[in-house]
C-alpha cells in the first residue's frame, strides 16, 4: 500500500511557542523544507531536501514504530533543529519571504510533492537521514561526531560547495579574547610577536580534516568544544599565530547531505537520487508504506535465533530434540511476522548446528530492529520447569519487548512463571540491538515436554511470541 500523505499526521511540538500541534505529513514536510534549505536553490536540492525531512520525520513517527521526540515524550518530533528538525509555519514563511511568498511556496511544494512517497532506506529501514549547510570539502563519518559507526554516514570527498560562502571563512581573536571565551592561562605579553609558541599543539584530526582534539594554552579540548566556545562554523579548522587568525572551512557538523554540495550538484545537471546517493553511502529509495491493520509490522527487520541446532545432546526422556522444536517454533513465528509486513532473518532454517558466534554474526550484519532467540532448558530435577524471558542487563528495549512477550506467553501457555531476568548471556550480550532469550519451556519435565511435542502447542507459544512483538510496536 503506497502512503497516502492525508491519512497520516505528525505530533508536533513547536519549542518556540510551547504548543502542540498535529499537521499531516505533507504540510510538515514542506514547512521542515522551508526551515531547513533557501528556497532559491535549484529544484532537485529542494527535492533531495524533501526526502530528508520526510525520511527523518517517518523514522521518527509513531505510527511507523518509531521512538518519537525523546525530548518532548507524547511527540512524534519537535521543531529544534539541533534536535529533530526545524519548522517554519505558513505565517513564518509569508513573514519571512513577502512578496516572494507565493513563488517560494510553489517551488517548495513542487519539491514535496514530486518526492511524495520517497524515503531513504539501508536494509529496508529508513535512515538519520541529517543535513548540514556546506561540508568543506568532505563529509564526515558518524564515529566523530556521535561516538558510533552508522554505515550509510560514511566520509565522501566533495567539491560541489566550493561556491557556498562558507567554503572559507577567516576570524581572528586576540590573546585576550581567547583567554576569555576559553578560560586559558597565557601570557598577555606575547600578544604582540609575530610567532606565539606554544599556544595550539597537540592536534589530532579526523580523516576529512576536523579538529577532533587539540591543546590551547594549558587546556586540552575537544573540536566541538572549541567550534562552540569561539563560535565558529565548524570544527574543520586551521590558524595562524600572529594574533590569533581562524580559518574555518565549512558550516555545521559534516554529516550527511551537504546542502551546498547538493545545491552545486543540481546545478551541475545531477537528479535528486544519484544526488542523495553520493552523499549516504549503500542507501536505496522507495515508497514508504503505512502500517495497516493486516500489516503493523511493515518496515522492521527481526532476527529469529533458533537456539541448539543439531544434535546438541538435550533431549528429554521422550527423546524430543531441542533443536528441532526450536526451530519448529521459529518457522511459525517468521511465517507470522512475514505476514504482519516484517523482514524476518532466521540463523538457520535446518535442524544443524551453528555456533554462537555465527549467530551472533547473522544478526550483526543484518541489522534489525529486535533479535528472538527460541530456547528450551534442561534440569536433573524434573519438578523444575516454566517459562522465562532473559534481557542483557541495562538493556531498556530488550527488557520491554521481553516482558511484552513473556506475558502473551504466560497468559497462553499457562505454565509456571519463571519471570523476566537480566543476564549476562552471549547472544544477548553480542547482539548490536536490543534482543531477547525465550526459554518457552524445560524439556526434561515429563509434562512440558509432552507438550512441546504437541504441533498445537508450538503454535500457540509462537503466536504468543508473535503477538508480544506486536504489542511492543504498537502499545
Amino acid at each position: 500500500m503506497a502512503l497516502d500523505h492525508e491519512e497520516l499526521t505528525v505530533k508536533l511540538y513547536n519549542t518556540d511557542k510551547q504548543e502542540a500541534r498535529i499537521v499531516d505529513l505533507r504540510e510538515y514536510v514542506i514547512g521542515a523544507v522551508a526551515s531547513s534549505m533557501p528556497p532559491e536553490f535549484p529544484k532537485e536540492a529542494l527535492k533531495a531536501q524533501a526526502i530528508c525531512c520526510r525520511t527523518l520525520a517517518v523514522k521518527r513517527m509513531g505510527i511507523f514504530g518509531g521512538s518519537g521526540c525523546k525530548r518532548q515524550p507524547g511527540f512524534d518530533v519537535c521543531t529544534d533543529s539541533v534536535h529533530c528538525q526545524g519548522f517554519m509555519d505558513i505565517e513564518e514563511r509569508q513573514r519571512n519571504w513577502a512578496s516572494r511568498y507565493e513563488e517560494f511556496t510553489e517551488k517548495i511544494t513542487a519539491a514535496v510533492d514530486e518526492t511524495s512517497e520517497a524515503i531513504m532506506v539501508y536494509n529496508n529501514n529508513p535512515i538519520e537521514a541529517v543535513y548540514h549547510e556546506a561540508c568543506g570539502g568532505c563529509t564526515e563519518d558518524s564515529e566523530n561526531v556521535w561516538g558510533n559507526k552508522v554505515s550509510y554516514l560514511r566520509r565522501v570527498e566533495c567539491i560541489y560547495c566550493k561556491d557556498s560562502p562558507f567554503w572559507n571563512i577567516t576570524k581572528n581573536f586576540s590573546i585576550r579574547e581567547l583567554k576569555r571565551r576559553l578560560a586559558i592561562n597565557f601570557d598577555d605579553n606575547l600578544s604582540d610577536k609575530k610567532e606565539i609558541p606554544g599556544l595550539l599543539d597537540s592536534v589530532k584530526s579526523t580523516a576529512s580534516g576536523r579538529i577532533k582534539k587539540i591543546r590551547i594554552g594549558d587546556m586540552i579540548f575537544d573540536g566541538e568544544d572549541v567550534r562552540n566556545l569561539l563560535s565558529l562554523s565548524s570544527t574543520k579548522f586551521t590558524w595562524k599565530v600572529s594574533a590569533l587568525s581562524i580559518q574555518v572551512m565549512g558550516l555545521g557538523n559534516g554529516l550527511g547531505l551537504c546542502q551546498y554540495g547538493a545545491r552545486g550538484m543540481a546545478l551541475l545537471g545531477f537528479p535528486v537520487d544519484e544526488i542523495l546517493k553520493f552523499y549516504f553511502t549503500g542507501v536505496e529509495l522507495k515508497e514508504v508504506e503505512k502500517p495497516t491493520h493486516s500489516k503493523p509490522l511493515i518496515g522492521k527487520t527481526i532476527v529469529l535465533d533458533p537456539g541448539h541446532g543439531g544434535d546438541s545432546g538435550n533431549s528429554g526422556p521422550m527423546g524430543l530434540s531441542e533443536g528441532y522444536v526450536n526451530l519448529e517454533i521459529a518457522k511459525v513465528v517468521a511465517e507470522g511476522l512475514n505476514q504482519c509486513g516484517a523482514k524476518v532473518i532466521l540463523t538457520r532454517d535446518k535442524n544443524e548446528f551453528v555456533s554462537l558466534s555465527e549467530r551472533v554474526r547473522i544478526s550483526n550484519n543484518n541489522k534489525p530492529d529486535i533479535t528472538i532467540s527460541i530456547q528450551q532448558n534442561f534440569f536433573s530435577d524434573d519438578q523444575m520447569g516454566g517459562t522465562e524471558t532473559f534481557y542483557y542487563p541495562g538493556d531498556v528495549e530488550g527488557k520491554k519487548i521481553s516482558e511484552y512477550i513473556h506475558r502473551e506467553l504466560i497468559a497462553v501457555l499457562m505454565l509456571k512463571d519463571m519471570g523476566v531476568n537480566p543476564a549476562d548471556l552471549f547472544v544477548l550480550r553480542e547482539t548490536n540491538n536490543p534482543s531477547v532469550m525465550i526459554n518457552i519451556a524445560f524439556i526434561s519435565n515429563p509434562e512440558e515436554e509432552r507438550l512441546l511435542s504437541e504441533p498445537r502447542f508450538r503454535q500457540k507459544a509462537a503466536k504468543a511470541i508473535i503477538s508480544g512483538i506486536k504489542d511492543y510496536y504498537h502499545d
